[in-house]
């Protein structure tokens, strides 16, 4: 794995500023690009902000600037990847914008340097058709938002990912204290948002059959399965509701 010291993180939305507060705050520099210096002076005020409240809960020692030192802004692509050993994408979702920009960086940077995706449910596959010299280099690292605060990143290849690449993101991303998922092959939507996308269409179907109302279904999650799944999740939960028989009589029972 190359020795990890720059990140360039492309991109200065919510997640971008996300990234750049977590990748600061683990004694990392950070190279934030994006297209307009108001946007970037916009992710930077977030980043302040949060550096803030992650100092007031004790999340970090520091003062802020401590940590936004370490953070370089630039509207200039070839000034943000200049002497990068790894790349976080957090531009627009769209696979258009996602290909000429992974193309772009697959020609200009060396073949170590992982080039990591942030979607949020668009397949590498498809970003990998533009990345004609080292498509293998390609991944997602898809984290939950906020990425300084919500600990999950899921780790998604495309059909040209190579193990090597796998390993390395899992290592930089343990070493950012992340709680990592290596999906074994592409689905839209990866994990989370498919399973919270189903317990959502429920819902709705609820209110829709008139059961129950908004507020009384985010009750339930709020004061019961949240609070049961935020350590358990759903198989050690029905697990443990099988008793001695665990998972085998719970799904025989019926």
């Amino acid at each position: 794995m190359r020795d990890i010291k720059k990140v360039s993180v492309i991109g200065a939305g919510v997640i971008g500023a996300g990234w750049a507060t977590l990748i600061a705050t683990k004694g990392y520099s950070v190279s934030l690009y994006s297209e307009k210096k108001e946007t970037l002076d916009k992710a930077m005020a977030k980043v302040n902000g949060y550096l803030e409240v992650m100092k007031n809960v004790k999340m970090v020692s520091q003062e802020p600037e401590s940590y936004t030192s370490k953070i370089q802004t630039t509207t200039n692509l070839d000034e943000a990847i200049e002497g990068t050993d790894y790349v976080l994408e957090a531009i627009i979702e769209e696979y258009d914008a996602k290909k000429k920009l992974f193309g772009y960086l697959d020609e200009r940077l060396d073949k170590d340097v992982i080039l990591a995706s942030s979607t949020s449910g668009l397949l590498m596959t498809e970003m990998q058709k533009a990345m004609k010299r080292h498509p293998e280099r390609g991944v997602i690292d898809h984290p939950w938002n906020p990425p300084h605060l919500l600990p999950l990143v899921e780790i998604v290849p495309g059909e040209k990912t190579s193990k090597e690449t796998l390993d390395a993101s899992r290592e930089f991303m343990d070493k950012l204290d992340r709680i990592v998922v290596v999906l074994k092959k592409e689905v839209p939507g990866f994990l989370g948002n498919r399973l919270a996308f189903a317990l959502f269409r429920e819902a709705v179907y609820l209110v829709d059959e008139g059961v129950a109302t908004v507020e009384d279904i985010d009750k339930v999650m709020t004061a019961a399965i949240g609070l049961r799944w935020a350590f358990m999740g759903p198989f050690l939960t029905y697990h443990l509701g099988g008793g001695e028989g665990g998972l085998e009589y719970f799904f025989n029972r019926g």
